[in-house]
């Protein structure tokens, strides 16, 4: 695992996320053999999925998570975020990989939160020093598992957690190789083979929302409600988001890549310029998902029909031309900074 004193924390998480989903659920380093999850809340301001890694504690069929953040003053940005949304995901280590589900957030209050972090302290003292550095109550949150019809326990945020670094990337996969006890493992799951892994859960999720939009106008109620869900909406918008953030990850890869492979300059090209165009969409689509007007559903369908035409030429394009060579490729040499040493 990346040594945590030599990067940013931001790096850091992103880095443990790339692995715990790589690996099933399992991380080394520091957090080995610790009960570890990740955690995805809608941001209180930005209405985005923000994913974090968090220690937990079983308390019957809900997950206790508890806001330390290392005992600093302030509490995580995790725990303003699902105050304002309490409907988060949990991905969590199980028997047949990682299990992936929504959970309704509830803080604890008084005596039960008392009691449920004295506890987590006796079995972990890390807990008691982070409570002994700060004034402020480090918050204990329980997450309930949510059974909701139609959606399942594997799919919440458009599969925010079973996109398996969506939002990464290549950049994921990379993330996963920084880590030098994984590095022989990385090289059996070949950067290429996981950009395919990626398309297909994008060509997933994608399927899922427009089905999603078909559900709702051919609802019986939509004429008396026309406007979207809040689910579906947040659905709408995270797809959104885990796209655009795949995309900025690859134009951060395609200069090293470039530098590496002069011939490929051409495929680049045309792969940015089609990320322009797909930007363009995804700014559209978010401008109807804030308008929340009448018609907005058959409107959105139309436009997503639209981009997933677009995507498919861009995704085939783009596995034509690069994954052999990033099947070849050494993790290493395609860093961001890999030519600015």
């Amino acid at each position: 695992m990346t040594d945590p004193e030599q990067i940013r924390p931001g790096e850091f998480n992103r880095a443990i996320i790339a692995e715990f989903r790589a690996n099933g659920g399992k991380v080394g380093g520091m957090f080995e053999g610790a009960p570890l999850m990740l955690l995805t809340t809608i941001g209180a301001r930005t209405g985005r999925p923000h994913t974090v890694p968090v220690v937990y504690r079983r308390d019957a069929d809900r997950l206790l998570v508890f806001g330390s953040n290392a005992g600093a003053d302030t509490h995580p940005a995790w725990f303003y975020n699902l105050r304002a949304n309490p409907e988060v995901a949990v991905e969590i280590s199980a028997e047949q990989g990682i299990e992936t589900y929504t959970a309704n957030a509830s803080i604890l209050e008084g005596v039960e939160r008392d009691r449920a972090y004295a506890a987590q302290a006796s079995d972990d003292v890390a807990f008691d020093a982070y409570q002994a550095a700060t004034d402020r109550v480090i918050p204990v949150v329980a997450l309930r598992p949510l059974a909701r019809p139609g959606l399942g326990r594997r799919r919440f945020l458009v599969s925010a957690g079973a996109t398996a670094t969506i939002a990464a990337g290549i950049g994921g996969a990379l993330a996963v190789s920084g880590s030098p006890e994984s590095a022989t493992r990385q090289r059996a799951v070949a950067i290429g083979d996981h950009l395919r892994q990626v398309h297909a859960q994008l060509r997933r999720d994608l399927a899922t929302v427009r089905a999603g939009l078909d559900r709702h106008s051919n609802a019986p109620d939509v004429v008396a409600k026309p406007t979207l869900p809040q689910e579906l909406r947040t659905h709408c918008a995270a797809f959104c988001s885990a796209l655009h953030e795949h995309h900025t990850s690859e134009d951060g890869v395609f200069p090293a890549l470039v530098r590496l492979h002069p011939e490929l300059a051409p495929v680049v090209d045309r792969l940015q310029r089609e990320h322009g165009v797909v930007a363009t969409a995804l700014t559209e689509l978010r401008e109807l998902l804030d308008t929340g007007e009448s018609g907005d559903a058959a409107r959105l369908r139309t436009e997503f029909d639209r981009l997933a035409t677009e995507l498919e030429n861009h995704f085939s394009y783009e596995e034509d031309t690069l994954v052999e060579t990033l099947n070849a490729a050494d993790p290493a040499a395609l860093r961001p900074d890999s030519g600015q040493r």
